[in-house]
């Protein structure tokens, strides 16, 4: 049985590989929408609408362009999403990939630390790749 550990995974902006990223997490919920009608006795649903978001740490490197150019998009106001790519295993090709734009950038500093920024991003459209 293949167990994925991290090892092989990366996350990418814009086709770059952003570099010395911590962790990387992802959630797709789907709307459950009731469709129970009077004289039934037991509620029943259809699949709504699908939303997504996506969260990282990254460990921040002010000479990495791949890092610098993802944070720097929150202060844009063009109001588009970039390509984002969540990457389970690059050397299986398991990869998701979706237009998102960040939301929420926060960098943190700690004495003895290494310099990190949690990152949060809303999905736009369609998700493809899988799980």
């Amino acid at each position: 049985m293949a167990v994925l550990t991290g090892k092989n995974g990366a996350l990418r902006w814009n086709g770059s590989t952003v570099g010395k990223v911590r962790s990387w997490s992802l959630s797709v919920n789907k709307d459950a929408l009731e469709t129970t009608s009077l004289g039934v006795h037991d509620r029943q649903y259809v699949a709504g609408m699908r939303s997504a978001t996506g969260t990282a740490e990254l460990m921040y490197d002010p000479t990495e362009g791949g890092a610098v150019a993802l944070l720097n998009s929150i202060l844009g106001n063009d109001g588009t999403g970039q390509t984002v790519e969540f990457v389970l295993d690059s050397q299986g090709g398991k990869t998701i990939s979706c237009e998102a734009f960040l939301t929420s950038a926060s960098p943190s500093v700690s004495v003895g630390d290494i310099q990190t920024c949690s990152i949060s991003f809303q999905i736009s459209g369609t998700i493809s790749g899988g799980f």
